[in-house]
């Protein structure tokens, strides 16, 4: 709703753009201008009386008001004219003028000579151009975007005589633009800061406050001084009425910081930068908790990092929000207090709704990937305070608590009606909290028997619920279709009939007999639904034929989206999982683990492949990039069609990349997370010599005691980072705070070194890393498949081993010898350096670091 109807919020500082009503005193003014010019000269006006008998002093006076009044309304026209087309621009907001900024730094400031002001002018003027709007997407990556400021030069100003009045004259219909920004470079209030004051002036004589931006780095000033103009002029532009994420900030102060956080959050994820990206989504949430939209970009963000129990319950804080708009929604979801709601409650946020419904029903899909996130298989033992661990016990209550809604639904997992004190046993039992994290070389044949058990169940459960939610998504999309229709360009009614096959395909898997590989006949879960169920196993045995897998996605309809083919890509490509967790082998005790093979794989993956074909084509080049993670790394539905060379040959078509694309293996995606954890330590190790091998070598005074300690300090703060990372190394905030602990001591001390983003799979580099891991003794020509469960188990127990070897660790902030602290931090880099190429393995190199550690 916008927030002009509230009260008691910040005003936007800039005015409002009347641009109807210049409009119109254009109109009426030429309208006069006209009729006085043309009207005494028409028959009807020739026939009057004072006309046909005028008096001299009449004439005269009728001569004088006649001219004077043309000429007054011609140039009210025009004046009339330029201020419509600035109130026009300021509306459209898209384009600003920018002066050199001025320059107040000391003439023998060594900053000045590095950055100068034209420099500054020209980046600012590049970032201020690369503001950017985005849309949502159902698809999990960067959504489409588009710029909306574009940087226009004032000319004419230094025009000299009479050319400068004509140039004047000129621009009162051609008037320059709406917004011009003026700066001020200045050093900052401390030492090594910088300083940029902006002032904002809308054309022709209003000025925003002046806004001071101060910060550690001149990328970073220029950065947020862009976001905070551009969080200036949306308020009172066409962009917020028609970019939903912005809508509820119609004619409101958007705070800056907000605006910056979520450019940022974007810039991150483009580059793979996950965990920063996640926490400045979770800054922008913090200055708007309502805003639906954000909290949709980090859900995704969520099932990029396999953080399903996370995007879960995203996905169900988002649909709580907005279904008060939606009395029989709320009623069910929410429960019946929540039926009533305030007139206009849900509008704006229908396509959010939309998008919400249909990720939590895929996250649902996922059961394997829920399930293993909920009973826990680990192959180290981690230890005490892992704040992963904590977080999945959270979210396990949370979730147990929320689920509660689905004990009233029948939704027959199994063909004969259940009692309602029997859907609630199952409930409980399914969803049993609190519940232990096995530890594999330490669980017996039973646990690992009863492991095996609950994460089947729980798979089955999670996808009959998935079903159900899709089959009522379908009914309430078609039965308000006319109401949604603003959300076409997200999802329509064929990529839902689509969504609904591919659900039935994973409740097949789900609910497959793991002796007999036999399958139920296909139910409806939803009591209200109309669409007929799909049946892809007519014979009802798993795998399902290919012809009736391709019978029922024809039957669909024409593809013409994105969302449609790729859709019946998904159909086609969880066909080929195998039953069992994450689309491997089914781990129950006599699990027969059915799967396609041969010529009806290849027919299979075939088919899948084409719809991607068909997906790209339709897309427009440029979104590819946009949706290249998901498709190549991080959708779950995937996983065994990347293992195929024809998807290979897609790859290679459709991206064009610099090398061979690769047969990725199912957990891909897993190496990239380890490889990125193992690089961060690399780092900050390496970043901790480079400190104190700086302090060696420096010829200075020696330290005082204060110094001294501050020093101790940081080496203290440093080993504690690295404990926590190495124990909670699947926790993303952890991962973050040691990444802003690493930037910080980097700029400090003068660190070349930097932490990318989350690596690309690469074939080359993952058997270079084994290597480096296991030393001679690594085999070659292993299955892909293989050396990433070794490399990722090597790593886990590197991380377990670096936990204890921390704790051993005595006096290592308190050694006096600058040397061997460097030295140590190098071993320590050098431990988790899988690239050295050195010929030793990782277990040699931590004895290395070992040895300096107790010397």
């Amino acid at each position: 709703m916008p927030a002009r109807r509230h009260g008691g919020f910040d005003q936007a500082e800039l005015p409002e753009a009347h641009r109807i009503r210049w409009w119109l005193a254009a109109v009426t003014a030429g309208l006069v201008a006209a009729g006085f010019a043309v009207v005494p000269y028409l028959p009807f006006f020739q026939s009057w009386t004072f006309v046909r008998d005028p008096k001299v002093a009449g004439v005269i006076t009728w001569t004088v008001l006649q001219t004077s009044v043309v000429l007054v309304s011609a140039v009210l026209t025009l004046y009339f004219v330029g201020r419509a087309r600035l109130e026009t621009a300021a509306f459209r907001a898209n384009q600003i003028d920018i002066r050199l900024f001025a320059d107040e730094r000391p003439e023998s400031s060594h900053d000045r000579e590095i950055d100068s002001a034209v420099e500054l002018t020209a980046a600012f003027k590049r970032i201020l151009n690369d503001s950017r709007l985005y849309t949502p997407t159902p698809v999990p990556g960067v959504g489409s975007s588009y710029d909306f400021i574009q940087i226009v030069e004032h000319a004419g100003d230094s025009a000299d005589g009479w050319w400068k009045a004509a140039t004047k004259l000129i621009r009162l219909a051609q008037p320059p633009a709406a917004f011009t920004v003026t700066g001020t470079v200045r050093p900052g209030n401390t030492a090594g800061r910088h300083q940029l004051i902006l002032e904002l002036v809308r054309v022709p004589r209003f000025a925003a406050g002046p806004m001071v931006i101060e910060d550690e780095n001149w990328p970073r000033v220029l950065h947020r001084a862009a976001n905070a103009v551009a969080a200036l002029v949306i308020p009172r532009s066409a962009y917020v009425r028609t970019n939903i994420h912005w809508a509820a900030w119609r004619d409101a102060k958007i705070p800056y910081e907000l605006f910056d956080a979520y450019q940022r959050a974007n810039h991150f994820v483009s580059h793979r930068r996950y965990d920063e990206a996640l926490a400045e989504y979770y800054r922008a949430v913090s200055h708007d908790p309502s805003n639906v939209y954000i909290r949709l970009e980090i859900a995704a963000l969520q099932e990029q990092l396999d953080l399903h129990l996370d995007a879960l319950a995203t996905y169900d804080d988002v649909i709580t929000v907005c279904s008060r708009g939606h009395p029989e929604l709320a009623r069910w979801w929410i429960g019946p207090d929540f039926a009533r709601r305030p007139r206009h409650a849900g509008r704006g946020r229908d396509v959010a709704l939309l998008i919400a419904r249909y990720r939590h029903a895929l996250v649902l899909g996922h059961g394997d990937s829920v399930a293993g996130s909920w009973w826990v298989r680990r192959t180290t033992a981690g230890a005490p305070g892992d704040a992963r661990a904590q977080r999945r016990a959270e979210l396990r209550a949370a979730l147990e608590l929320r689920f509660r809604r689905y004990v009233d639904l029948d939704v027959r997992i199994r063909p004969e009606a259940m009692p309602r004190e029997e859907r609630l046993q199952l409930h409980r039992r399914v969803l049993r909290v609190p519940a232990e994290e096995l530890v594999v070389h330490e669980a017996t044949p039973e646990q690992l028997a009863e492991y095996n058990r609950r994460a089947a169940e729980m798979r089955s459960y999670f996808c009959a619920l998935s079903q159900y939610e899709i089959e009522r998504l379908v009914a309430d999309y078609r039965r308000f279709g006319r109401r949604w229709r603003r959300s076409r360009h997200q999802l329509t009614n064929r990529a839902l009939d689509l969504s609904l096959v591919w659900a039935v395909v994973r409740r097949a898997m789900a609910d497959i007999d793991p002796v007999t590989g036999e399958v139920p006949v296909p139910r409806p879960a939803y009591p209200a639904g109309r669409v007929p169920l799909a049946d892809v196993c007519p014979d009802r045995h798993w795998p399902p034929d290919p012809r009736a897998l391709d019978d029922t996605v024809e039957a669909a309809g024409p593809r013409k989206s994105w969302e449609e083919c790729y859709n019946a890509a998904s159909v086609y490509a969880v066909a080929m999982l195998e039953v069992g967790p994450r689309g491997e082998r089914d781990l129950r005790d006599h699990a027969g683990n059915p799967r396609l093979e041969g010529e009806a794989r290849d027919e299979v993956a075939r088919r899948a492949v084409r719809e991607l074909y068909h997906a790209a084509t339709i897309s427009h080049s440029g979104r590819l990039p946009e949706r290249r993670s998901w498709v190549m790394g991080e959708d779950p539905d995937l996983v065994a069609l990347r293992g195929h060379e024809l998807f290979r040959v897609f790859e290679m078509v459709t991206f064009s990349p610099d090398r061979a694309a690769p047969l990725r293996p199912q957990r891909a995606h897993v190496w990239e997370q380890v490889s990125y954890v193992r690089q961060l330590v690399a780092e900050i190790a390496a970043c901790r010599a480079h400190f104190w091998r700086a302090r060696d070598l420096d010829d200075g005074p020696r330290p005082d005691g204060r110094t001294l300690d501050r020093w101790r300090s940081a080496d203290r703060d440093a080993w504690r980072k690295l404990a926590e990372l190495a124990r909670s190394k699947q926790d993303w905030y952890t991962r973050y705070q040691a990444i802003r602990a690493f930037r910080a001591w980097s700029a400090e001390w003068g660190y070349p070194g930097t932490i990318a983003g989350f690596p690309l799979y690469c074939e080359e580099s993952l058997h270079a890393q084994l290597r480096g891991a296991a030393g001679p003794r690594a085999k070659a020509g292993l299955d892909a498949n293989i050396v990433v469960r070794e490399y990722v188990r090597l790593c886990d127990r590197r991380l377990d081993q670096l936990v204890t070897d921390i704790a051993e660790l005595a006096e290592q902030s308190t050694v006096e010898d600058f040397a061997g602290c460097a030295r140590l931090w190098a071993a320590l880099s050098s431990w988790f350096d899988d690239d050295i190429a050195d010929g030793s393995s990782a277990d040699e190199r931590r004895e290395r670091f070992r040895k300096l550690a107790r010397a």
